[in-house]
């Protein structure tokens, strides 16, 4: 199959298909490494007869082709690490198709007070899905990845859900214990909280064939709605509200020419991680990377350019393996039915009164002492005479719809809210919505940020727990001194112990 794409009114949409020739989508064999062997390596893999990748301070990344599921060059690609915000493209792929994007979403306390950097949810307000979205992919909003996990049946459905998604499109370096990445509230290790450069890329691979998954991470402004000021309201206006806009620095500022879009996060023990996309002339890039400075854009800047420039002439060192496809439904076994000897069809079982020869006024009668005998209701035989009407029971009366022995009722349980879990997201061709650009505003201070981990804890990946040899300790990279960004902000404090963000 190769590539399509539906456009939008911008001409910006594009949706990708699954490449034909990517690895099957059979499970390999228990001990196999996803995408192949030399992809179970921990340091550079590349093909020796092109120029070698940027040698870049990630611990780990990976660069493919989305076309033909070829992966160009990596670097321990299958090593954990903890993921910070890039998860959220997991919450994202895994709600998007199961949530009605006009479904109204009224925020918890829970949401709203949730740690780190924020889109400014008010739990007075109610929310679309599609603004959530926005708010979770464009300003890595923590409130938003919660409210929309409740949304989607509660915490620990969607964590359910997360970790299923992930297993079926085989990324399973990942597990998710929150549905927005951060490690430390609550405390999670290393073990309890991963994912990989290799997983990162098949998240986003997924993410590209959503149109709605496009469009959040492509768009670079967004109006988020908030409660009117009293300004406002003195004007007539029911609702306020501020610009947000995209963390993502290849598609502002210094833009990255053909950028779709992408997921930045950053903790003071994940450190930096990016993951995302970019299309020219026909083909599309993926990279990934983990376990970076926090200034990484100039690498993942870097890693494009060498993955555009080396397609056409790179051995893949791996494959992009495709999702596990659904089980085959059973096929419904044919009732069988007996030919009446008259050469009327009964199905098996059923009595035909015509076989076996009573007279019409015989059957009629034995069907009306039917009808007396289970108005009646039974009683043990015992000696004497019959019992009389007075002595039974009373019938059971006319139109009740259960036997006065019979167990009590059971509760149908049905689905919480207005959730409606979609069939295929591609058959709405895309919906077209407002896109977006987002710092958290504050009339004050400006922009707030996104805490998310205690400060100068440098622990990053957990050998002992991952089976691997030990690599030593990480010095800090960067010169924010542990406490940076989430989405590799330094200007953006993304943990609990920086700034927490304004709201207005």
């Amino acid at each position: 199959m190769s590539l399509f794409a539906v456009c939008g009114t911008a001409g910006y949409l594009c949706v990708f298909s699954v490449p034909a020739d990517a690895s099957p989508a059979a499970v390999p064999p228990s001990g196999e490494t996803i995408g192949g062997s030399r992809l179970a390596s921990h340091g550079y893999i590349r093909d020796k007869s092109v120029p070698e990748p940027p040698h870049i301070e990630a611990s780990s990344y990976v660069i493919a082709d989305l076309e033909t599921g070829r992966v160009l060059a990596a670097k321990d690609p299958h090593g954990h690490y903890r993921p910070a915000s890039t998860l959220k493209t997991l919450t994202a792929i895994t709600l998007i198709p199961r949530l009605d994007p006009k479904q109204k979403v009224r925020p918890s306390l829970n949401a709203v007070n949730a740690s780190g950097s924020a889109v400014g949810l008010d739990e007075k307000m109610s929310y679309t899905v599609d603004q959530l979205f926005h708010g979770l992919l464009m300003q890595s909003g923590n409130d938003a990845a919660v409210a929309l996990a409740e949304a989607g049946g509660g915490m620990k459905t969607t964590l359910a859900a997360m970790n299923a998604e992930a297993k079926r499109i085989q990324a399973n370096d990942t597990v998710a214990r929150t549905p927005n990445g951060l490690d430390d509230d609550p405390p999670l290790t290393l073990t309890q909280q991963h994912s990989s450069a290799y997983d990162l890329a098949l998240i986003m691979k997924q993410g590209l064939t959503l149109p709605d998954f496009i469009k959040y991470v492509k768009a670079t402004t967004y109006h988020w709605p908030a409660p009117p000021t009293k300004e406002e309201r003195k004007k007539g206006k029911k609702t306020g509200g501020w610009e947000i806009g995209t963390h993502d620095h290849l598609l502002v500022g210094n833009h990255y020419s053909g950028m779709i879009g992408g997921k930045n996060g950053w903790t003071s023990h994940a450190l930096g991680s990016f993951v995302g996309a970019a299309r020219r002339n026909g083909h599309t890039i993926i990279i990934s990377l983990m376990h970076a400075q926090s200034d990484f854009w100039p690498d993942a800047r870097a890693l494009l350019d060498w993955g555009f420039a080396e397609r056409d002439k790179a051995e893949p060192v791996g494959t992009l393996v495709n999702p596990i496809p659904p089980p085959p439904k059973p096929t419904p076994k044919p009732v069988a039915h007996k030919p009446a000897a008259d050469g009327r069809t009964t199905s098996s079982g059923e009595l035909a009164w015509w076989k076996i020869g009573l007279p019409a006024g015989a059957a009629v009668a034995i069907i009306a002492g039917l009808a007396v005998g289970l108005r009646r209701r039974r009683r043990p035989a015992a000696a004497g005479p019959d019992p009389s009407p007075a002595d039974d029971a009373p019938p059971y009366e006319a139109g009740a719809t259960e036997s006065p022995d019979a167990d009590p009722p059971r509760t149908r349980r049905t689905p919480p809210g207005d959730v409606k879990v979609a069939g295929s997201p591609l058959d709405s061709g895309g919906r077209d919505r407002p896109d977006s650009w987002s710092t958290m505003p504050n009339p004050t201070h400006g922009p707030a940020g996104e805490p998310e981990s205690a400060p100068g804890e440098d622990t990053v990946r957990d050998d002992a727990e991952n089976g691997r040899g030990s690599r030593g300790p990480f010095e800090p990279l960067g010169g924010n001194g542990g406490n940076g960004a989430d989405d590799g902000d330094p200007t953006t404090p993304d943990e609990p112990h920086g700034d927490e963000p304004a709201r207005p």
